[in-house]
């Protein structure tokens, strides 16, 4: 019903420093209003409440098509009119965003005085389609920061989006502060492209260096995928090519990456967890796609944008495949499912939200593009960290085999053909060595098994090299007191703590410690005589006795007795003798009153034999 032009007091309006134009609007439909006749204020006209879509006004004037949301699209042209008073007692700089106004609109501002301003445009408003030319990029208006009252004047033709008019947030705020929002949000756009060309450059790189690993490839056509759509939803091309005749085809492409990214997907997830009929589901996706190009760039634009829905349910539908490949991934146990269910589920998430998003005029907040790059991120550093592990893995065997080689070399020339066969059974049995993991399961040191392994390679090496070996025996002193005294889990907890305090000891990577039965470690110092030996053990037995154990209990300071026999020195033929010498060692510890070391020497054992 007409009216006159809905007016807006800034004073009234304001909330905390903006002023939402969210409210009664006038709109002239089918025409645009002489700036005469608005500033002569002799007009009428009807009244809507936006922001809304044009399909969504009950709107006069041309014919309005279609009857349903999806199915209807209003095309022609018409005037959007609001006055405002006391903008001057409001604002310094005041500004308003043109980001949701579509499709081409022309604003004017007319002054209570008289005075008439072009606000600006978006490009050629026409009576018809052919002759309207726009661009999809957000425009910023700045209003008169004098003009006590005057009216908003903002005419717009429309013949190609369903979607029309003018939606979303429709606020003035200072100029500083919209322009703050604006650049925040560029650096947060910038940040996602900038993340989109690192991620795609990155996958590339390490595709190209090992071109076996195709899911980096896939990743990077994904990345490139999410990142040209990130390019065109959020207007950089249109910015950077400012012509007027691409935007109907720059708005195509930008429909067509709706689901572009989830055929990718479903591509990189099939890789990843791999099907039976995979490349035919990918051949037959891509074959959809095509299809949906050809029609896509043939259909008028008007007839696209009507079908936005079939591009979000295309969306929906291979979003869909994708968490089916994720759960049976999950279901078959597989090693990449559920660190891809975990980045993936927002993702999902912020799918259904943009779908939501295009579908109201008053909700306008998109996030798939940061889900997009989050999801992006997340998986390039975990196959990244994968292929540095490998590449590693890779250097370091051809090193080790380098290494092993020339040491072969050094055994052919140096040893005769008896010598060689003896160090190849060595490495043999070194190699057999590594595989074993046999860990004692209260202490988590080696356990005995595994110590007379590791104790035989060493003595062998010892005496293929000449080299010294020391072994040193150690009992923990009155360990049954404790035991009767605390009870057997506080033994065990004592257990833990030496085995702890050892590995935690100045000792080197090569030296072996293991729990040699009950209370007793036996700690293997490969190439180490009996004075160093001695000088290692002594601190180690000072420092012990030094370090209570705490706990739920009151503190207990342990001790230990420690027995000491090197290989050279002692003579021994076989570790099990060495292991003996060790064990009188330790037993003279004992006998001497406990916490102290006591080496091996062959002379004072056949003194003490004679004696």
């Amino acid at each position: 019903m007409a009216a006159p032009v809905p007016a807006l007091d800034a004073q009234v309006g304001q909330s905390n420093g903006d002023l939402s134009l969210a409210g009664p609007w006038g709109i002239a439909w089918g025409r645009w209003v002489p700036l005469d006749q608005v500033r002569s204020g002799d007009l009428s006209v009807d009244i809507v409440e936006l922001p809304n879509y044009l399909v969504d006004l009950p709107i006069t004037g041309q014919t309005k098509t279609g009857q349903t949301k999806t199915d209807s699209i209003v095309q022609g042209h018409g005037t959007y009119l609001l006055q405002l008073d006391n903008l001057d007692a409001v604002f310094g700089r005041p500004t308003l965003s043109m980001r949701y106004a579509r499709d081409a609109w022309q604003a004017w501002w007319v002054d209570r005085s008289g005075a008439v301003q072009l606000l600006g445009e978006s490009g050629q408003i026409a009576l018809k389609a052919e002759d309207q030319q726009f661009r999809n990029k957000a425009a910023l208006l700045k209003l008169p920061n004098t003009s006590q009252s005057g009216t908003l004047v903002i005419y717009l033709s429309t013949y190609h989006a369903n979607h029309a008019g003018l939606y979303g947030e429709f606020t003035i705020r200072e100029h500083d502060t919209t322009l703050r929002i604006i650049l925040t949000d560029l650096a947060a756009r910038t940040f996602l492209i900038a993340v989109g060309i690192y991620v795609t450059i990155q996958n590339l790189v390490f595709f190209f260096r090992r071109r076996q690993e195709t899911t980096l490839l896939l990743l990077a056509i994904f990345s490139g995928v999410s990142l040209s759509r990130a390019a065109f939803s959020s207007g950089y091309v249109d910015y950077f090519v400012a012509q007027p005749d691409w935007s109907l085809f720059f708005y195509k492409v930008e429909y067509l990456l709706i689901f572009w990214p989830a055929i990718a997907g479903l591509q990189l997830l099939l890789s990843f967890f791999p099907l039976a009929s995979g490349r035919r589901i990918v051949a037959l996706t891509y074959g959809f796609f095509a299809l949906a190009i050809v029609l896509t760039m043939l259909a008028p634009m008007f007839q696209v944008t009507l079908h936005l829905w079939a591009y979000q349910l295309a969306l929906l539908l291979f979003t869909t495949l994708c968490l089916l490949a994720i759960i049976r991934g999950l279901v078959l146990g597989m090693p990449d499912a559920r660190h891809f269910l975990l980045s993936a589920t927002p993702l999902m998430l912020a799918v259904i939200n943009d779908v939501l998003a295009g579908q109201l005029a008053s909700y306008n907040l998109y996030v798939t593009e940061y889900a997009l790059f989050l999801f992006l991120f997340v998986q390039t550093q975990i196959q990244s960290a994968r292929f540095v592990d490998a590449l590693k893995t890779s250097e370091h065997l051809s090193k080790n085999l380098t290494e092993e080689v020339a040491l072969k070399t050094r055994q052919l020339r140096l040893h005769n053909d008896l010598l060689t066969e003896k160090a190849e059974d060595l490495l043999n049995q070194n190699d057999e060595i590594r595989l074993i993991a046999e860990t004692d399961h209260l202490t988590g040191l080696l356990n005995r098994q595994t110590l007379d392994k590791l104790s035989e390679l060493q003595f062998q090496l010892a005496l293929g090299y000449r080299q010294p070996l020391a072994l040193v025996m150690m009992d923990l002193d009155h360990f049954k007191a404790i035991n009767d005294t605390y009870g057997h889990l506080v033994g065990d907890e004592c257990l833990i703590f030496v085995a702890s305090f050892l590995r935690g000891f100045k000792l080197r990577k090569r030296d072996i410690i293991a729990r040699f039965g009950g209370e007793e470690m036996v700690i293997l110092l490969a190439d180490t005589d009996l004075e160093m030996a001695t000088q290692i053990t002594q601190e180690l037995c000072d420092s012990l006795a030094l370090t209570p154990v705490t706990g739920d209990h009151p503190d207990i300071t342990l001790s230990a007795s420690f027995g000491i026999a090197e290989l050279n020195q002692s003579q021994a033929v076989s570790v099990h003798q060495l292991i003996g010498f060790a064990d009188h060692a330790l037993y003279q510890a004992k006998r001497l009153g406990r916490n102290r070391v006591e080496a091996y020497s062959p002379v004072r054992s056949d003194d003490r034999l004679e004696s």
